[in-house]
């Protein structure tokens, strides 16, 4: 299939480490603002204009805490036993944001601006506003800001306000709020996007001024979570306070008097305090957060600015992507990896959503895009990272448990295909539950993770009792076939959206069938050094056995006529889909056509057979791969923004860096060029985790195997140079090639043995030394 055109028109300027909006676009503003975003693992605050969007201009508001969520009924027409009760939404709390001027009763808006430029600086993590405004009187002012969400504080957001009087010397009044009031943004007709507001999410419990502090306390909608908002301001000498405080339900509204005198800049400093908690008392939280307030008004917007960009100075120094010959995908590629930082869960009680922490999409809800996309990126670039999203989801396992026992399984865990709280929340079952491959995704996190890092310490107290529950249910769910002997699995989803409810997806199959070989490996080793584990498991021998026997005698389609992998056992009887005649209008799919006139064809949402080609790795042999790519990819739609960076990866692995690069294209800048067109509700989490792969995975030709870590570089035309680093099992090597040659040095660590293809290369610290690159196509 055809992927999107190139965009002939972006919202943002094109630079290798920023993102500039450099003159106001109404039409793009609800764009701009997923762009814009900010966010530390645990709030997530949209790029919205302090002074808010323009009447009748299209703008998102939301400000969101990772891990946070509030929960209501699912309504069904008709429904039935197992049905998810309850869905999760991603806690929206109050805007902070607001900060609006008025100059002789005339509010100050972007629309009389005579110039406006935004610019996020990905290296500090800091968005910078820069507005020139003239009054009606002829008055003019100069503002700029600058706002963080303080990656040194997990509990902070800042902004700097400055204003300068060009051509006068007078008054100028601000109005600073606190707001929990603002309305929602809903696109009904796209089950993509999450139907959020902040009435949905919030009961306002209080909402006082504290000693100059304002504060709101808010109960999360039938959930647990009690929310704390808390602001404060730096005020410059001479500012007075306008009257008095003022309050209208889930509004904190403050007003200063400013004076200014000509060509001498004036500067606002708004802290603000996010907490919550599921285990304290409304006085506890209350405290804990005018307690952070204070402290953050100790030290100061300088020295809280100057800790937030440390920590970004030093995620740059490890996770940073060069490439050359190409500026705009060097933009991309820094945007994803910085998209990625700011959205994950590192508290061990927060993963990272669908949309991360920059819009509604999918009511922040966690998917397998953790599992399959974000946890391996992060194992070989921030493995404390990716610990601690694995970590959450062990937090969850008793759920998980409790789920399989919903599904009739008397043994073992189901994860949720969709969730916050641990709860499924997927109301769709055929696309929801039914993708019991979430089992095999966290089963396969695991093994990415320990490969990286030979974390035995995780394994114990983690991994491997995710393992054997997971694989648990493997028994359950599947059966040893009466006609072949084979084990099968019936009625699942794969990954492919677009079929479903089948028999013996080959994906699936293929999956459990690596994670029940890695769990018996890993079940070995807790043998062999005796740990209690199993037996407070009740693991038995006659267990591993039934394990054992799956794995070695598990279904795997394969049509010897076409000499490929059917997707399952009944794909290859299906009508092809008729693309000739689709309109491109009629894309995606699943918007204009009924799930059962997509079942019956043969048409792909997204990557199936050829992820598992991927996650299998040397497992499959080279000409396999080929043939099973060449029959899917001309069947794939690719209305998956998780479709694109597989299809890079397999087609580099295979040979054809022309299509790998075209495909690394379309996945690097699938947000910042909107090809999906619903950016607008949030960033794509595994698209951008997929584009780092593209180029590690792809063109690097990075694996992570038993042996050791693998390497098979081979660049596009397209691509002339590309340097990355990796951490590996407590080592930091970097790794640059270009159209001849790749080199590799061993900066800190043990020695350390990789594979330059079929070479054995052993680099001991501060060790460098070159090899031939592989030819392109």
């Amino acid at each position: 299939m055809s992927l999107h055109p190139a965009a002939t028109v972006r919202p943002l300027t094109v630079a290798p480490w920023t993102l500039t909006d450099s003159h106001y676009q109404p039409q793009h503003l609800l764009l701009q603002e997923t762009l814009l975003s900010l966010a530390n693992g645990y709030i997530g605050s949209r790029g919205t204009l302090e002074e808010g969007a323009p009447e009748g201009v299209a703008s998102c508001e939301g400000t969101y805490l990772n891990g946070v969520f509030s929960s209501e009924p699912i309504h069904y027409g008709e429904s039935a036993y197992g049905f998810a009760r309850n869905n999760h939404k991603m806690l929206q709390v109050a805007n902070a944001k607001v900060l609006k001027l008025q100059l002789d009763g005339e509010t100050v808006s972007i629309t009389a601006a005579s110039s406006q430029q935004r610019t996020l600086d990905m290296q500090q993590g800091v968005l910078q506003r820069d507005m020139h405004w003239s009054g009606k009187s002829g008055k003019q002012l100069r503002i700029t800001s600058r706002r963080f969400v303080s990656q040194a504080n997990t509990h902070l957001m800042a902004i700097e306000l400055t204003i300068t009087a060009l051509n006068f010397s007078g008054d100028i009044t601000l109005t600073s709020q606190l707001d929990a009031a603002y309305p929602g943004f809903y696109k009904k007709d796209d089950p993509r996007v999450g139907e959020m507001s902040i009435a949905d999410s919030l009961t306002l419990l209080s909402q006082q001024f504290q000693q100059q502090h304002g504060l709101m306390l808010h109960r999360a909608k039938g959930a647990d979570f009690l929310v704390a908002a808390a602001t404060t301001h730096l005020l410059p000498a001479g500012v007075t306070l306008i009257g008095q405080d003022q309050q209208q339900a889930n509004t904190l509204t403050q007003q200063f008097s400013l004076s200014l005198e000509q060509n001498v800049a004036q500067s606002v400093h708004k802290l603000v305090i996010y907490c919550h908690s599921a285990d304290t008392d409304e006085n506890t939280l209350s405290q804990q957060a005018l307690t952070l307030l204070d402290a953050a008004k100790q030290q100061g917007f300088a020295a809280l600015l100057t800790a937030h960009q440390n920590w970004w100075q030093q995620f740059w120094q490890q996770a940073d992507v060069q490439i050359s010959g190409d500026i705009a995908l060097q933009q991309a590629i820094r945007f994803n990896l910085f998209s990625l930082a700011q959205s994950a869960g590192r508290n061990g009680s927060s993963n990272i959503g669908a949309k991360g922490l920059t819009g509604p999409g999918y009511d922040g809800h966690y998917f397998w895009d953790t599992e399959i996309y974000v946890v391996p990126v992060m194992s070989l670039t921030r493995p404390d990272i990716a610990r601690q999203l694995l970590t959450q989801r062990y937090s969850q396992l008793d759920a998980a448990r409790e789920r399989a026992k919903q599904m009739s399984h008397s043994k073992g865990a189901l994860y949720p295909w969709r969730t916050i709280g641990g709860e499924e929340c997927s109301a769709y079952f055929p696309a929801g539950t039914a993708q019991y491959h979430i089992n095999a995704a966290i089963a396969y996190a695991i093994r990415s993770y320990y490969l990286a890092t030979d974390d035995w310490a995780f394994m114990q107290q983690m991994g491997a009792e995710m393992l054997i529950e997971t694989a648990r249910l493997w028994l359950q769910l599947g059966f040893f076939s009466a006609s072949s002997g084979k084990f099968e699995i019936h009625m699942v989803t794969g990954p492919d959206a677009y079929s479903a409810l089948v028999n013996n997806n080959f994906y699936t199959n293929a999956m459990v069938q690596l994670q029940l070989r890695f769990t018996l490996q890993i079940l070995q080793q807790l043998q062999q050094e005796n740990s209690p584990l199993l037996a407070q498991l009740g693991v038995t021998t006659s267990e591993l056995q039934q394990w054992q026997q799956a794995a070695d005698n598990m279904h795997l389609p394969f049509d010897d006529k076409l000499q490929v992998h059917p997707q399952d056992d009944s794909f290859l009887q299906r009508k092809p889909w008729d693309f000739a005649n689709t309109p491109a209008d009629k894309y995606p799919l699943l918007l204009h056509y009924h799930p059962l006139v997509i079942y019956r064809h043969q048409v792909l949402k997204q990557a199936d057979v050829v992820l598992a080609l991927l996650l299998l790795d040397d497992a499959i042999p080279t000409a396999q791969k080929q043939r099973d790519l060449a029959y899917y990819e001309p069947l794939t739609t690719h209305d998956s923004s998780l479709s694109s960076c597989i299809h890079s990866i397999m087609f580099a692995e295979t040979g054809d860096t022309g299509r790998a690069h075209e495909f690394f294209g379309d996945s690097a800048r699938m947000d910042l060029d909107n090809h999906h067109a619903n950016t607008e509700f949030g960033v794509h989490i595994a698209c951008m985790a997929g584009s780092w792969m593209s180029l590690v995975m792809g063109f690097a030709g990075v694996r992570s195997r038993p042996s050791g870590l693998y390497f098979k570089p081979q660049l596009p035309p397209q691509l002339p140079g590309l340097s990355f680093r990796l951490c590996y099992r407590g080592r930091v090597l970097q790794f640059s090639a270009d159209s001849s040659q790749a080199s590799y040095q061993l900066l800190s660590g043990e020695p350390l043995t990789l594979h330059h293809g079929a070479e054995a290369i052993t680099l001991n610290s501060g060790d460098s030394i070159s090899r031939k690159t592989g030819a392109s196509t």
